[in-house]
This record gives C-alpha cells, structure tokens and sequence, in this order.
C-alpha cells in the first residue's frame, strides 16, 4: 500500500491527467481561433517523455542564491506494473522525491523528466504509462501529470511540470510517482511480464526560487474533438509578467487520435467516448499554437503577437501522446506597452484522423529566460 503523500498524487494520475482504460482505445479537443497572420515565429519544438530505485531526498536551502536541486535516484522500483487494475493503488510507484524548506508565497518549478521504457519481452505491444507531480502541502495548482502509450521496444520521455507557490513557510516535499495501465491486453504470455521501466537520466527537480510573476495556469475546459482541419483554443488567460528583455513560455497538451471509440473519455466528458463517430485508423496530426500578445493598459494589443509552435503525428499504435512546446517571449519596453500578456493555446488539426484533447490536461507554465 501507498501512504498518504501518494494517494493525493493518485488523484492527479486519475484526474489531471485523466486515466482511461480501452481495448485498442483513443482521447479528444477542439472554439476556432485562425493562426495571426502578423505574427512571429518564435519556435518549434517536438513531443517529450520522462521516467523510475532507493535513495535519500534531496534537499534544498531556500535563498535565492538557492541552486536547482533534483533527484535520480528512484525512491522505490525502476519496474512499473502496468498489470494491476485501475482502481489499485499498488499499482502507483514513487519514483523520486525532494524535500525543501520554502518562504510563504516562494515559487519553485517543480518538474519531473521520466523516460518510460517498454521492454522487447512485453507480452503487450504497448503499454500505457503515466507520471505526476505533486507537492506537500497542496497550493491552487495540486499537480501536473503527463500520459502515453509506449510501444514494445520503444522509450517515451514524459515532463509532467508547474510552478508550485508555497502556502505558508517551512518543509516542503515534492513527490513524482508513475502507474502503467494495458491498452491493448493480449492472451499470450504472463500478464505479469507487463511491465515498463523508468530509465537512465530521469529525475524529479526543484529550482531555485522565482520571481514573483512565474506561474503555471490551466484551463475549465472540457475536452473536445477537433478535425477536418479545424482547431481549437483550450486556454485563454491574461497574465502579469515583470520580465525585464523576454522570458519563456512552456505549455504541455494531451491528445488522443480517434483510432477507436474507446479511451476517449476523461474527467471531463461526463462518461462520454467523444470519439463516438469519428474513428479512423489513419493516425493524426496534431500542432499546438501557442499565441502570446502583449497588452496596452487599456487591455488592447500594443505590438504584433508572437507565436510559438510544435506539431507531433499520433499514430493509433501510440494513441495517446504529449505534444510540448517552449518558447521564448520578448518584452516590449516602450511606453505604449504594459506588463499584462495574453496567452492563448490552441490545437490544430493537420491531417488524418480527428483527435481528441483532453482538457484536464491543458496548462502553459511562465517562466524567466
């Protein structure tokens, strides 16, 4: 069994990042928002995944000469059990923990690099693995958690990541904790032998402290499909940045081609499949649009917005993935501008099958350069 530090991070592998079980399954997205044509390009990046043996917590002084602290040791197992049923908690492993004492108020960027592996020996051909974050004592923001199927053979790199704000002074513990789950169960082999690994270079980290502006924000959206070339915005907020020159902008999404009606639902479908009439077993693909407008005092726009992309094919093998992009926002000084920045992320459809987002999981992390 799993302590209470566990259980409460349970809840984010089961809600934030909306754990589905399905037999050959996939997930969903979708209010259109054209891409700017006055607009800069900033960057493009690809998908991520990360993954977790016994050692000591690492521990952190809290000042801002403070270094980034993080953990590769696992707290527990490297083997992963992807055989259990959903509803057992023995099926949670706490891979990494780190421990600090932080100032009432002190952000810290909590984020975890777990790269799964699925053996070759798998009786399954892909296995579901998922990783969360989550910090004692809670804040606004409980946690993040990332989900992917891993094929047999193959690694995935999940980042499950936010800015955590500390809600009063003293010891602080982060946990990452990983669960597996099977998509795709076959009758072969010992059901047992389903089991994925956490690799080399995974780790849980803790930074430094942060300036008072860097924040992690998400969305009340539900989930929705998005096809036939359309898009969706998932998030729109407006955010206070005292960044000097620029500073960054990270967000993390969760999609699912429509290869099957099943594992399409999450926390926040109501028990729908939303894939329900769009199934196709061509594979999607999916980009993330991520549109960031500086803003007058009077809250209209006073430079051109900036546009920071990725895109990412989702075969209905892998079914569901995580599709992450970074880039970096310049500020504009003059005297027209003000510190307020509209954020807005939106998913595109590029092609193949409709897919699902899972707006659970939709969140855009502010961070200094």
């Amino acid at each position: 069994m799993i302590g209470s530090r566990a259980r409460a991070a349970f809840a984010v592998l089961t809600t934030v990042v909306a754990i589905v079980v399905e037999t050959s399954g996939s997930v969903g997205i979708a209010e259109a928002m054209p891409t700017p044509t006055d607009a800069v390009v900033l960057s493009s990046t690809g998908p991520s995944s990360v993954l977790a043996r016994s050692a000591p917590h690492r521990t952190a002084r809290s000042t801002e000469s403070s270094p980034a602290t993080r953990d590769e040791h696992a707290d527990s197992s490297r083997a992963i059990p992807a055989y259990r049923s959903p509803s057992s908690e023995d099926r949670i492993v706490r891979i990494f923990s780190v421990t600090f004492r932080a100032v009432a108020g002190e952000r810290r960027l909590i984020a975890g690099k777990i790269i799964a592996r699925q053996p070759s020996s798998t009786p399954d051909s892909a296995l579901m693995a998922a990783a969360s974050v989550t910090c004692s004592p809670a804040n606004d923001i409980p946690g993040a958690g990332a989900t992917e199927n891993v094929l047999r053979g193959r690694t995935s790199t999940l980042t499950p990541r936010f800015v955590y704000v500390a809600p009063r002074t003293g010891t602080v513990t982060c946990a990452a904790l990983a669960s597996g789950l099977r998509p795709r169960p076959v009758s072969r082999g010992y059901a047992s032998s389903n089991v994925w690994v956490v690799d080399s270079g995974s780790y849980l980290s803790v930074s430094a402290p942060l300036g008072s502006w860097a924040r992690t924000v998400d969305t009340d959206a539900t989930s929705r499909v998005v096809e036939d070339r359309g898009s969706w915005t998932a998030l729109s907020r407006i955010v206070r940045v005292r960044a000097g020159r620029s500073f960054q902008v990270v967000t993390d999404h969760k999609v699912t081609t429509c290869s099957s009606v099943g594992g399409s639902r999450d926390s926040s479908t109501g028990g729908r499949e939303i894939c329900a009439g769009h199934v196709s077993t061509r594979g999607s693909i999916a980009r993330a649009i991520v549109t960031v407008v500086q803003l007058a005092d009077s809250g209209q726009a006073c430079s051109a917005p900036q546009v920071i992309t990725g895109s990412r094919k989702v075969t209905p093998m892998v079914h569901h993935a995580m599709l992450a992009v970074r880039g970096v926002v310049t500020v504009d000084r003059s005297a027209a501008c003000g510190d307020r920045f509209r954020i807005r992320s939106s998913l595109r459809h590029d092609g193949g099958a409709a897919f699902a987002v899972h707006a659970p999981s939709e969140r855009a992390t502010v961070l200094p350069r």
